[in-house]
C-alpha cells in the first residue's frame, strides 16, 4: 500500500540499536523519518527516508535507532529516530 511517497533507491547503510560509536567514528547529527501506516511495508518505507536523509548529511552508518509505531484510530504512523555517524 503507497501512501503517495516516492519510491526512492536503496542507499547501502549499516545500521545498529547499539549507541556506542566505533572507533574512528564521528557524529553528523540526529535523523527522523515518519511515515504514514503501521503495516508490512512501513517499517521498511521509513527506514528507507531516515537512511536518505542521514546519507544528505554524509553519514555512513546510524546507531542508537529507535522505532515508535502509533496506532491511534485515525492516525496510524511508523517513525524512525537514530545517531548519523560517518565512519
Amino acid at each position: 500500500m503507497s501512501h503517495g511517497h516516492d519510491k526512492k533507491p536503496a542507499i547501502k547503510m549499516n545500521v545498529s540499536t547499539l549507541a556506542t560509536l566505533p572507533a574512528g567514528a564521528s557524529e553528523v547529527g540526529v535523523v527522523y523519518a515518519s511515515v504514514e501506516g503501521v503495516n508490512d511495508n512501513s517499517y521498511d518505507e521509513c527506514l528507507a527516508e531516515l537512511t536518505h536523509k542521514a546519507h544528505a548529511l554524509g553519514a555512513t552508518a546510524l546507531v542508537g535507532m529507535q522505532l515508535v509505531q502509533s496506532q491511534f484510530q485515525w492516525n496510524q504512523r511508523t517513525s524512525l529516530l537514530a545517531t548519523a555517524i560517518r565512519m
